[in-house]
């Protein structure tokens, strides 16, 4: 839908996904999804090793992208001035929201019983990006009062399609069995709305906050390859070794 076209069409856009979009999609999962599935890795324990460091970015910082609302009048309520989305943030030479996590992971580690939310607020994902363990339930939220839907676009998981018209609905459930870095996730109902999942079948990963910094925890000791992948730029990886009880320090760059 273009954020151009007059009110009145987009409310009628609303009331054909309204109708679309209310439960699971039926298109077909990606050529993953029906693969069998690998023997059961040997139970794993945690470690008393970490890896910590920062993500940094050379280069220019490409300028914020303005956004208008105006297409959903509520949306535009609660961002009058319009939207800015700045896809590389970065702070003192540190790269925000990038996935940190260790590659050559062996063993098999249970989800969480924790749930992770993506809520919808102020007609924008936050977070923009999540992290989580497959099998471990996703919480989605609607805190606006405006039709959302959450339309993830992963190739090995199964695709969904969750319509939430109303202010304060939730869905929770564990949406994703594979590893999977990065799945986007769209509003069918608002195209500047984006945000990224990355799933991993282990609990070695982290997304960098304000300023780039990480640190990755519980590691047993051993040699280990971290990568950081982030939605835009190509990702880069480094080596690191660490013994029991000790803190190994990995700082990664991008360079544009």
């Amino acid at each position: 839908m273009s954020i151009r076209k007059p009110s009145v069409l987009f409310a009628l856009g609303l009331v054909t996904i309204l109708g679309a979009c209310g439960g699971e999609s039926q298109q077909p999962a990606g050529p993953g999804a029906t693969q069998a599935a690998a023997p059961a890795a040997p139970a794993a324990t945690s470690g008393t090793a970490s890896v910590s460091g920062r993500i940094l970015f050379e280069g220019t910082v490409p300028p914020a992208e303005k956004v208008k609302t105006s297409a959903d009048p509520k949306c535009q309520a609660m961002n009058p001035n319009g939207l800015e989305k700045q896809t590389i943030k970065v702070k003192e030479g540190g790269l925000a929201e990038v996935v940190v996590y260790v590659k050559n992971v062996s063993g098999a580690y249970p989800a969480p019983a924790t749930a992770v939310t993506l809520d919808q607020s102020g007609c924008t994902y936050q977070p923009h990006v999540v992290a989580m363990q497959a099998g471990q339930t996703l919480t989605i939220k609607n805190s606006d009062d405006t039709l959302h839907n959450i339309h993830p676009r992963p190739t090995v998981n199964a695709e969904f399609n969750i319509g939430q018209p109303r202010k304060g609905m939730e869905t929770s459930k564990a949406f994703f069995d594979k590893a999977e870095v990065m799945i986007p996730v769209g509003c069918d109902v608002h195209p500047w709305m984006r945000s990224y999942i990355a799933v991993f079948t282990h609990p070695f990963f982290v997304v960098t906050g304000e300023g780039g910094s990480f640190e990755i925890k519980g590691l047993p000791a051993g040699e280990y390859e971290i990568e950081a992948v982030h939605e835009k730029l190509k990702a880069v990886s480094g080596k690191v070794t660490v013994k029991d009880g000790e803190a190994g320090k990995l700082d990664l760059t991008y360079k544009s």
